[in-house]
């Protein structure tokens, strides 16, 4: 997979927690981290930018990490760290660590005679989009210099190893099941009928998520709205992906058709003037930082709903 498109992904799921519904968000945690949440706990999506001085130059350097998450709950808070990944990288375990300490950093605790200091970790996990050979549990043994030792464990989550019906739990995920297929169709020596038969268990595939979502707003983990937002995304990763193989031509009759359907669903339902601002301002993030990428304006147009004035606006 291409820099690019593994850059495109990062921003895609990012721009999909930040444009959730709390309730799909908290669905989420509760899916991946084994919890147990009430759907509407309090949710904030932390700052995921640091600034740190290097240790040998002294100049101060930009760290990012994926997402950052806090509930406030009846009992306190917590707080998580999401580090999406493509392929395996034994440095991940590093990275995370990183961004842990410094979003700990942010919310130190001094005690009230100076003597001691207080960091609280979040609790992380690293998201393989598609199959890794990575172990469920990465780590990181921290060695002092009386010999004692900590380790610091970061579970892994495979979304790939797991059947689209087993992801009801982390609908915000699903958009990227559709890579599924990428591997084998990328194949050396793929001809056009093993294409087709690719397209065919793919279509497949989307018709089973689109089901799955309508099953999670039906049992209100996620709304209406989440749901059309999720399919828009789902339509944007396939258009990286499959887009240019003529054999998937039904593919893309397929997601046209349930894209629009949902959209349309979601607007009849007469949202407040509020409520569309809010979409609206999700709309226009993800098309800028398509448009930022060097995306064609006219696919833009086409996966965003926005006229090409108002692209080139942005």
């Amino acid at each position: 997979m291409s820099r690019r498109t593994a850059q495109l992904f990062d921003l895609m799921f990012k721009s999909i927690i930040k444009d959730a519904s709390s309730s799909a968000v908290v669905h989420l945690i509760n899916g991946i981290y084994k919890k147990n949440y009430p759907l509407d706990t309090h949710v904030t999506i932390q700052p995921t930018e640091f600034i740190k001085e290097h240790p040998k130059s002294g100049k101060l350097e930009k760290i990012v990490s994926d997402i950052i998450i806090t509930l406030q709950h009846k009992n306190g808070t917590d707080t998580f760290l999401m580090e999406a990944q493509i392929d395996d990288d034994i440095e991940m375990i590093l990275r995370i660590f990183n961004y842990s300490m410094y979003a700990a950093f942010d919310k130190k605790r001094v005690s009230e005679d100076g003597s001691f200091m207080q960091i609280d970790m979040p609790s992380p996990v690293v998201i393989y989009w598609e199959s890794s050979n990575t172990k469920d549990i990465v780590s990181v043994k921290i060695r002092f210099p009386n010999n004692k030792t900590i380790v610091y464990k970061v579970p892994t989550f495979k979304v790939l190893q797991h059947s689209v019906s087993e992801l009801e739990g982390m609908a915000l995920l699903l958009p990227f099941y559709i890579l599924k297929i990428r591997k084998e169709l990328e194949k050396k020596g793929t001809n056009s009928e093993k294409k087709k038969a690719l397209s065919k268990k793919l279509e497949d595939y989307i018709i089973e998520i689109d089901k799955t979502l309508k099953m999670c707003n039906e049992n209100n983990y996620i709304t209406e709205r989440d749901t059309a937002m999720l399919l828009r995304r789902l339509s944007c990763i396939y258009d990286e992906l499959y887009g240019k193989h003529e054999e998937f031509v039904e593919v893309d009759m397929t997601i046209e058709k349930l894209v629009k359907a949902s959209w349309d669903d979601t607007w009849d339902k007469a949202w407040d003037k509020k409520t569309a601002e809010v979409e609206k301002k999700g709309v226009s993030r993800v098309a800028k930082a398509m448009k930022a990428s060097g995306e064609a304006i006219d696919k833009i147009m086409r996966y965003t709903g926005l006229s090409r004035r108002e692209i080139m606006a942005l």
